[in-house]
């Protein structure tokens, strides 16, 4: 499997050739270096703001169509070469459906999310609380967008408030007390926050590769507006974040709450850990089709494309989260 390269430290990122990139840095007044195969990237992940990046990396990543997504500052860039695409057709498809269209596109990837959200209280046995219905499609944009904010806000907000209670005690009571920790706040200081963004930004770096790789435009979203550096990015998204919230979960239960580092992000060790907890999710196989979310990421912005042209249904673009459906992978 190919992978999400995660630098977490102060150093000095370049590019050694067109097929290596090379990290230097400093450790207990020695130097290391440490080189990775281009082809074998997904995504750069950068955390914190102390990594000097020779230009050659940006220019040599984009032309591989590989993102890069710095996490800092409690906000999330991503960096990609929006040019290089595999079908111009799907842009102009993309480019041209009606705007009822896109947020119809755009609630299949939050009644996903929102569906994610409930099986993890069933996979811990939960009861699922009870959410308003979902809207009523109109003809109307500006009513049906207000109808699905409206919805997906009320949604949300019900389910985090019993997601919450999932955390094992007294690791609840010291996010409470300690990190005035109430919920999912993207901006919020405690570990639980910082560990979902973490996992949050490497969906957006494997999401952001496979909508360029299917020939679509990151930057054209359907419910997401341009205030966000690549809009589709993140509608698309959606269907993978309860993936991350359950991986978030077990990592806490099992581990306690990781480790933040002098400018408040995780440290290198938790970060480390975050990712390898997200990964293992996201390697499971579904117990019926053989697939991994890893693998449904790539194949539902395919699907995305495939729809905009009419071969692929709207029931199909889109994967709700449930862990029951998913096994290990054996060893071989």
């Amino acid at each position: 499997m190919r992978r999400i390269l995660v630098v977490r430290r102060k150093g000095r990122l370049k590019i050694k050739s067109r097929s290596i990139l090379q990290l230097q840095y400093m450790d207990k007044d020695k130097q290391y270096i440490k080189e990775y195969p281009i082809r074998d990237l997904d995504a750069l992940l950068i955390v914190g703001s102390n990594l000097n990046i020779e230009s050659g990396v940006l220019s040599v990543l984009s032309s591989f169509n590989i993102p890069v997504t710095v996490i800092a500052k409690d906000s999330v860039g991503i960096i990609y070469n929006p040019v290089i695409i595999a079908n111009p057709h799907y842009r102009k498809l993309q480019y041209t459906i009606s705007e009822v269209s896109r947020l119809e596109i755009a609630l299949s990837y939050i009644e996903a999310r929102i569906g994610g959200m409930k099986n993890i209280l069933i996979y811990y046995k939960k009861g699922s609380p009870s959410i308003p219905n979902l809207p009523e499609y109109t003809s109307d944009s500006y009513d049906f967008e207000y109808t699905i904010r409206l919805w997906e806000s009320q949604a949300t907000n019900i389910l985090w408030d019993s997601i919450i209670d999932l955390i094992k005690e007294p690791t609840l009571s010291e996010l409470k007390n300690k990190y005035k920790f109430h919920g999912r706040k993207p901006r919020h200081s405690d570990p639980f926050n910082k560990t979902l963004s973490i996992m949050y930004s490497v969906l957006y770096s494997l999401a952001t590769k496979s909508l360029l790789a299917s020939g679509l435009d990151p930057t054209y979203g359907f419910l997401h507006r341009t205030r966000y550096s690549t809009p589709l990015t993140f509608d698309y998204t959606e269907q993978f974040k309860p993936i991350a919230i359950h991986a978030t979960i077990d990592l806490i239960n099992r581990e306690g709450l990781p480790a933040l580092a002098e400018d408040g992000e995780l440290d290198r060790d938790s970060v480390n850990m975050a990712i390898k907890k997200l990964y293992d999710y996201l390697t499971l196989r579904h117990t019926k089709t053989g697939k991994t979310p890893y693998q449904y990421i790539f194949l539902k912005a395919i699907c995305l494309a495939k729809y905009l042209e009419g071969k692929c249904t709207r029931k199909n673009l889109a994967i709700t989260w449930d862990k029951r459906s998913y096994k290990r992978q054996i060893a071989r």
